[in-house]
């Protein structure tokens, strides 16, 4: 796998929005519905997976705060 750099971390970001969109334009999701089926594939990918939320909000905060494309 790529190293976790801005430029991969960016191309990963748009391309995630890309496919968001298409799910909108599809299914007519909307962001509630989108982020549901994120986190439901992310439960199937990994069952046990933990969400701390704060430790994941001071990682966001040390690489300049919003990644948002």
């Amino acid at each position: 796998m790529e190293e976790w750099t801005d430029t991969f971390i960016s191309s990963a970001q748009h391309e995630l929005v890309a496919v968001v969109k298409d799910w909108q334009y599809v299914y007519g999701a909307s962001d509630d519905e989108c982020a549901a089926m994120l986190l439901w594939m992310v439960l199937r990918l990994k069952p046990d997976f933990n969400f701390e939320l704060d430790g994941l909000l001071a990682v966001d905060e040390s690489a300049g705060g919003d990644r948002t494309p």
